[in-house]
């Protein structure tokens, strides 16, 4: 009667753990790992695309409701014109990492594209496969202006237009004249195409003010980034690091990004790496244009900062800049007209934490009038003040590095300044007939992609080692 009692719950004790182990294999793997490529970087053969870090809309809702979503090519994806073959429903079209299709090949008229023409926006697909079930929502508060055959208009206060085609006309649940607020619904994703049927997707995309072009789509791929990111509750990663002796960011890089009114700066073929970007100063007492080097330092220490000046371009003599650093705010002052080539900024300790950057204000107090324009180019970063390895441990350290430096060494001391940063687009819409231009960043280091392991092979091989044992234990009682 032992035996057989101890036979019976071997059988038990094998049985449960093999099914354990089949309901692991069975059990869907971990969400996957959110990814995407480098903007400008499309699918091979579609096109040149323009490589563009701005977040052209900061803070904007992604325009589909739910996640996961996947923008990529339709045309030149599974299931379309120009694709690899397969169905649109293919599961290649259904993962990361995310494709940039701004600027993939089309007739269109896009002065912002490489080559004068493309595509106008980003396309996107839902979650899943299936027609008319996924939401897209409004990404900015703003006042339905038009609606076509498959086509929805939403119009912000500052004259950015956001557009919303493929959506079933039978499912809008707006209509003209409608205001909305940022996350309302808009209408289901569908194939509609004015009675031809598309693929399964939302195409969306930007239309807004830049000089001298005009109303032009801008690039939606970043501003689609950083929503995405924000809609998973995913922090977004540092845009680079700075090494332990220091390091360069210049203004195509994507530690570097204009803000506010980015519609009223300007690029120029000259300067350090042979591209700067400048804009005009005035004397509002809000910013209205402004730019950001984010600093993520992998060492704490004290740097000194530089900035680099081209000489043929800038004239402010009061050009206005505020480091955000080791939890305190440097307000800065730079004779930009009296300057040439690297200038620097003084020496400031840098703390590594989130947030620390370098920002550079078109308020600098000067005359619009007076035309006076201030650069934003590379930055450079020298860590000063390291000690040597001292031999004997026991010594005391009796050099300190002076961290006091403020002075820019040009212009005032910057003392004179005492806001508390900046407040961007304080009301100056776009649209206003200012002058107003877009810079282009160009980045050629790729955003890795990776997945993540579901852990279940590990916990199968644990179950199966408990059962091995639980048998040898058994036989040897028996």
């Amino acid at each position: 009667m032992k035996t057989t009692t101890l036979k019976t719950f071997e059988k038990f004790a094998s049985g449960a753990v093999f099914a354990l182990g089949a309901l692991l294999l069975a059990a869907p793997a971990q969400a996957e790992e959110f990814t995407y490529q480098p903007p400008g970087q499309l699918v091979a053969g579609s096109g040149t695309g323009r490589v563009d870090y701005t977040v052209y809309v900061p803070g904007m809702r992604f325009p589909i409701e739910q996640a996961p979503a996947y923008p990529n090519s339709q045309v030149w994806g599974h299931g379309g014109m120009n694709g690899p073959g397969g169905g649109q429903c293919d599961s290649g079209n259904y993962s990361y990492p995310w494709w940039d299709n701004y600027c993939e090949t089309r007739t269109w008229d896009m002065p912002l594209c490489p080559g004068g023409q493309g595509h106008q926006g980003q396309d996107i697909r839902a979650a899943t496969c299936d027609n008319k079930t996924h939401w897209t929502v409004a990404a900015e508060a703003g006042t339905i202006t038009n609606i076509g055959t498959y086509s929805v208009n939403l119009m912000t206060a500052d004259g950015t237009q956001h557009r919303y085609l493929h959506m079933d006309p039978g499912t809008l649940a707006v209509s003209v004249g409608d205001t909305v607020a940022a996350g309302d619904r808009l209408g289901l994703v569908s194939n509609a195409f004015g009675g031809t049927p598309t693929t399964i997707h939302l195409h969306y995309d930007i239309r807004r003010n830049v000089s001298p072009h005009g109303q032009v789509y801008i690039p939606t791929y970043m501003s689609l980034v950083t929503s995405y990111q924000d809609l998973i509750g995913q922090p977004a990663e540092p845009c680079g690091l700075i090494g332990a002796e220091g390091g360069l960011i210049d203004n195509d890089d994507a530690c570097f990004q204009l803000l506010g009114n980015v519609g009223t700066w300007r690029t120029e073929n000259v300067g350090h790496g042979g591209s700067l970007n400048w804009t005009y100063a005035w004397e509002a007492p809000d910013p209205d244009g402004y730019a950001r080097w984010s600093l993520h330092v992998e060492e704490p220490g004290d740097y000194e900062l530089e900035v680099y000046i081209e000489d043929s371009i800038a004239s402010s003599a009061r050009a206005r800049y505020s480091l955000f650093a080791d939890g305190q705010q440097h307000d800065l002052r730079v004779d930009q007209g009296a300057a040439s080539g690297w200038t620097s900024l003084g020496t400031f300790r840098l703390s590594g934490e989130s947030g620390e950057r370098l920002e550079i204000y078109d308020n600098s107090g000067e005359a619009f009038a007076d035309r006076l324009q201030f650069v934003a180019d590379a930055l450079r970063l020298t860590r000063r003040g390291v000690e040597e390895p001292e031999v004997d441990a026991g010594e005391p350290d009796a050099g300190q590095p002076d961290t006091g430096e403020h002075d820019a060494g040009q212009g005032d001391s910057g003392t004179d300044v005492a806001d508390a940063g900046p407040q961007p687009d304080a009301g100056d819409a776009p649209d206003s007939g200012v002058a107003s231009e877009d810079r282009m960043l160009e980045e050629n280091s790729c955003v890795g992609c990776s997945s993540t392991d579901s852990g279940g092979s590990s916990a199968l091989m644990l179950l199966l080692m408990a059962g091995l044992l639980a048998r040898r234990r058994m036989r040897r009682v028996a």
